[in-house]
């Protein structure tokens, strides 16, 4: 049997072709329940906006690449051609590195990020879902979520925002009380979206989405709850219902000036906080000497982004020596998993402990008794291995699910070196 994992990545595949190979999870549901196939054991699809991965236990010989291509080719020519043109395969214990630097989020665009590591357990869970799972899976992924707690847990790989939209959502989470503040969001597109899904996750008390397109916004507005939608036109009117503005559109000019929102915050004595994260600015910089309102732009949160970006790089060796322990520990397991040497170790183990025995006993016996207590030891170990290593052999060199689980068994109860002395 082989560990193979094909993927296709952002490293070297673009977004407009990643996004011909993206699939439901109904789509990746169906995949995994053709694999139930007599050449695949196991398999295990991770999907992100930035990586399609098949891991795949399948036989030696098996064509996992054309099996793959023809599953590709029902969702269309476009998918095939990106699969051809862009996926890269890996083999064994070079796949078990790939999988755990994902988890530990070294793979990531954003070094460290977290995101990952949950996608990767879902990815997991839709594998368990249609039974293709099982001892050797079950081993890998259990040790990749290890990988990805140990590596943040020891590292600061995940410290810091590195991306403007997380400062700015930071930033308002330590000058303000976030869930008990209503927030908006000028602006619909990626980064405001980004900074829409931050704030919700930070659970705040409502979001507001003003666009100059108001559809645009509506639509943005569905995606999340206690969520409304409003016109530019509105912003101003609004601006006493809220306690945070985050701004981010593609405007050439201000969307906010110091003369248009000065009558409406006449008289507020509760902060206003506003991130203005847009490149030409959104916010009239002189806004930002009202007395209720605290002003920050994208220079502001540049300074410690960077910062914190470094932090990071700086704690990738430390990330990449905790992912190698894991991958020594799991490739130490896998390798036990050989068959030959299980039954080779197994016999000699028997037979060492039956001579040990008979010649603990010999004297009682005499010279001649001696021997035949010792031919009858081992005659008697062999008969009781012959069931037990019989199920192991069968199956012409590739064991079965349930042959691993028996050659894993033996391992813990019998070959481990940390058993003991009995």
């Amino acid at each position: 049997m082989k560990l193979v994992l094909y993927n296709l990545t952002y490293h070297d595949c673009p977004v407009a072709v990643r996004e011909k190979v993206t699939f439901t999870a109904e789509q990746r549901h169906a995949m995994l329940r053709q694999m139930h196939h007599d050449q695949i054991g196991e398999a295990v699809i991770v999907q992100t906006c930035n990586r399609l991965e098949f891991y795949l236990y399948a036989k030696k010989a098996f064509d996992c690449r054309g099996f793959l291509g023809g599953l590709l080719a029902e969702y269309g020519t476009d998918a095939v051609d990106a699969w051809t043109k862009h996926s890269r395969e890996m083999v064994g214990i070079d796949a078990v590195r790939h999988l755990f630097e994902v988890a530990a989020g070294l793979d990531s665009q954003m070094v460290g990020e977290n995101q990952i590591l949950a996608q990767v357990k879902a990815a997991y869970a839709e594998s368990l879902e249609t039974r293709m799972s099982r001892l050797i899976f079950h081993r890998l992924f259990h040790n990749a979520f290890r990988v990805g707690k140990a590596v943040r847990t020891r590292t600061q790989i995940n410290c810091g925002a590195v991306s403007i939209g997380l400062a700015a959502v930071e930033l308002a989470r330590k000058e303000t009380n976030l869930p008990a503040s209503r927030v908006m969001i000028v602006g619909a597109g990626e980064n405001a979206e980004l900074v829409a899904s931050y704030l919700s996750k930070a659970e705040v008390s409502g979001l507001v989405i003003a666009n100059r397109d108001i559809d645009k916004a509506r639509a943005m507005a569905r995606r999340f709850t206690r969520t409304e939608a409003i016109g530019l036109s509105d912003i101003v009117s609004r601006l006493s219902d809220v306690d945070v503005v985050i701004s981010s559109t593609a405007a050439p000019e201000p969307i906010l000036t110091r003369a248009g929102v000065e009558w409406s915050l006449a008289g507020r004595t509760r902060p206003l906080l506003i991130v203005d994260i847009a490149v030409p600015r959104d916010i009239d910089p002189t806004i930002g000497l009202l007395d209720c309102v605290s002003l920050y732009n994208i220079d502001d949160l540049d300074g410690q982004i960077a910062a914190n970006r470094e932090k990071r790089s700086n704690e990738i060796p430390k990330a990449q020596t905790i992912v190698e322990e894991f991958v020594t520990t799991f490739s130490q397991w896998y390798e036990s998993l050989d068959l030959v040497p299980v039954i080779s170790q197994l016999t000699q183990m028997g037979l060492d402990l039956a001579r040990t025995e008979a010649h603990r006993y010999a004297g009682d016996f005499g010279d001649a008794g001696g021997e035949k207590l010792q031919a009858f030891a081992e005659s008697l170990v062999k008969k009781i291995l012959h069931g037990p290593i019989r199920f192991i052999k069968d199956g012409g060199g590739e064991p079965s699910a349930e042959q691993l689980q028996a050659i894993d068994l033996v391992n813990k109860m019998f070959l481990s070196q940390d058993r003991g002395n009995e």
